[in-house]
């Protein structure tokens, strides 16, 4: 035997499990990355549309109430006093101009305006107070004749008149003179209050409710295929009515907004920086607000975690790459103590299979591909009468005698096609005796070489005790015909003897008794008489049974022939004789009955009998007969006539149940299992 070889250290499989272990760590971790940055975008988007609606209608309540100061101012009382009379004639009714401009300063104090111009209906100016320029634009103008016409108050978006003038808003509210020619209402004029967005709106829009270093508030607008930015951005100056990107860029929340979308995006800003936003368009206006942070902002508390879990899975990944890598080692240690092990044990076995294979009772042999003797025990050296050297080499057909040789290559076939077989055959000593043997084959292949291994059984002792029992047997089945046929023959002769007795009786009642008697053990009779025509002693036919008995009560108790007709459908069933004499003697009963009783004064009609078993071994017997039908109010178990008594008992002794309708005759349905053999003690 080779001795064992030094294994070289093998850490394929720790490193295996190790990158198994970092991938599903790292996967893990993906996964959980990507699920709490799920989380924490929502989040970020619940707040981010809380700001996004609070500022909406910060903005729109804005606008609201500069629109009603318009109606105020519109309807102040000293405007019919004071300024329609001036605008109408150049005059006030009461004072001088300087009370209006007066006034109109008053009005810029109190509503915190950057300048008031009074201009009459064809947007000359009046009066002007602040910083207003003398001169009155083509944007003015149009909304001047606009108001005029509506007669209602005016709130412009924001414009610049020049491109050196601020961003800025302005108001109109309308001077309507009630003593016009005619009684109709006439705007006579209008003020033009200006408005500096970085006063209030920018700042309300700017201010953030938690500290923030990237989230800011968008107020944008479209124009034509662009989309401009109305306020001072927080990460770009001087951009306020002068940044405009196209509408046309999928990315930019802005132009998403002004493509008509609303509601949580996700982006890139006009600096290029992926963002989070909310879109809202800002009721009663053509204004649409954008509220956005930067997802790198949004996204610093998962990557905290993310790089505490990193830390920490890095160590355990390390430590457990450094436990493989001691399993590796200690593997080695283990694997020389298995192989010492499993070396020990082989040589176990070899020596206990030597012993075996020496001292077995059975001949054993072990052949070649060619069917050449390689190994052979004590045993077949003793039961062949060759010594060891003269068995090794011999070959196995030549083991048989000649006329069961051919038989040899068709058996091996079928055992290469098995990959194994059990049979019997004869074998040849070397004086020329010959002897059965059981042989069990089987075919293994070593190094691609393939082997025949055959364990071969004297079994004369076997065939001698296998003829014994059949002769037993033979034996036994006469002894048991000349039982079933001495029976039959008995109860012949009591039957002959019941009809010689009834000859002398002169009662017909009492003769009928007898009769009935005589039927029934013709009854059991006949099952003797089937089981001994029969090749299995132990059942007969039920079927072929049943027809000889309804064709013998036929023949007994009908006068015309032809007058009852008999029919039976039955499937062919195997019934032992104790269910078989119960079942006939029931029918015996119940056909008598409906030939003595159904078809009184000649009438004609039919008796059918059926048999039907299923799957569940259920059998159910029907006994049917189109006669005047059973009399109602009888029943099986109190009547007081012998035959039906009979009935009942025997239902209960094969533990069945019986069933009558009364439909169109009589029909008597008994269903049964066959009954088990049970030893008597």
């Amino acid at each position: 035997m080779e001795p064992i070889k030094r294994p070289k250290s093998d850490i394929r499989v720790p490193a295996i499990i190790f990158v198994v272990l970092v991938l599903f760590v790292a996967s893990a971790g993906w996964l959980y990355f990507m699920k709490g940055q799920t989380h924490v975008k929502k989040a970020a988007a619940l707040e981010l549309e809380a700001i996004a609606d609070l500022k909406a209608n910060q903005v729109s309540s804005w606008r609201r109430d500069l629109l009603s100061d318009a109606l105020i101012i519109s309807h102040n009382p000293f405007n019919d006093i004071r300024i329609i009379p001036f605008l109408e004639k150049g005059t006030s009714a009461d004072g001088t101009p300087e009370d209006i401009r007066a006034w109109m300063r008053s009005l810029i104090k109190d509503y915190e305006y950057m300048d008031a111009v009074l201009m009459d209906d064809q947007a000359g100016i009046r009066f002007s107070v602040g910083a207003s320029p003398s001169q009155i634009g083509a944007y003015a103008r149009a909304m001047v004749e606009d108001v005029c016409r509506t007669g209602m108050p005016f709130f412009s978006d924001f414009h610049r008149a020049t491109a050196a003038e601020n961003v800025h808003l302005d108001l109109y509210a309308p001077l309507v003179s009630p003593r016009s020619p005619g009684g109709k209402p006439r705007c006579v004029g209008v003020f033009r209050f200006r408005i500096d967005p970085n006063s209030f709106l920018y700042p309300a829009i700017q201010t953030w409710p938690v500290p923030s270093r990237s989230a800011e508030t968008l107020l944008v607008r479209r124009e034509g295929d662009s989309v401009l930015f109305l306020n001072e951005l927080r990460h770009r100056k001087g951009t306020a009515m002068v940044l405009k990107l196209p509408i046309s860029d999928q990315d930019l929340p802005a132009a998403l907004a002004a493509q008509g979308r609303e509601g949580t995006v996700e982006g890139r800003d006009y600096r290029g920086v992926p963002v989070l936003a909310v879109i809202r368009k800002v009721p009663d206006s053509p204004w649409l607000m954008i509220t956005k942070k930067d997802l790198s902002e949004i996204l610093v508390p998962m990557r905290i975690r993310m790089v505490v879990a990193a830390i920490f899975l890095a160590g355990l990944c390390f430590g457990v790459g450094l436990a493989l890598l001691l399993w590796a080692k200690r593997k080695d240690a283990y694997f020389y103590r298995r192989q010492y092990e499993a070396e020990h044990d082989r040589l176990a076995l070899v020596r206990h299979f030597e012993y075996l294979h020496k001292y077995a009772n059975d001949i054993i042999l072990l052949a070649d591909r060619d069917h050449r003797v390689l190994e052979a025990n004590e045993k077949a050296c003793a039961a062949y009468g060759y010594t060891r050297e003269e068995l090794l080499g011999k070959y196995i057909p030549d083991f048989r005698p000649p006329q069961v040789r051919p038989d040899f290559e068709p058996t091996i076939r079928e055992s290469e096609r098995k990959g194994g077989l059990i049979f019997e055959t004869l074998h040849q000593r070397r004086n020329g005796t010959i002897f059965p043997v059981e042989v069990s084959l089987r075919i293994f292949e070593i190094e691609d070489e393939r082997y025949h291994q055959a364990i071969i059984r004297d079994i004369t002792e076997r065939k001698k005790a296998e003829e014994q029992n059949k002769e037993t047997l033979r034996e036994k089945e006469v002894l048991l015909r000349e039982i079933h046929h001495r029976v039959k023959n008995n109860m012949q002769i009591i039957s002959s003897l019941l009809s010689l007795q009834s000859q002398s009786l002169s009662d017909p009642e009492i003769k009928s008794m007898f009769r009935e008697s005589q039927d029934r053990i013709r009854t059991m009779a006949l099952v003797h008489e089937k089981l001994y025509q029969t090749k299995d002693l132990s059942r007969i036919d039920f079927a072929e049974y049943i027809r000889s008995l309804a064709a013998y009560l036929f023949r007994t108790y009908q006068t015309e022939a032809g007058r009852v007709q008999l029919k039976t459908d039955m499937d062919k069933t195997f019934l032992d004789i104790n269910t078989s004499i119960p079942c006939g003697l029931i029918v015996n009963e119940l056909v008598s009955n409906a030939l003595k009783h159904a078809f009184p004064d000649g009438r004609k009609g039919e008796i059918a009998i059926e048999l039907r078993g299923n799957e569940t071994g259920t059998l159910r017997l029907t006994v049917r007969d189109n006669g005047i039908g059973f009399p109602e109010g009888v029943d099986l178990r109190t009547t007081d006539t012998l035959g039906l008594q009979i009935v009942a008992l025997l239902v209960d002794q094969i533990d069945g149940k019986i069933d009558i309708k009364r439909d169109h005759g009589t029909a008597f349905t008994l269903t049964f299992r066959p009954l088990s053999y049970k030893p008597r003690p």
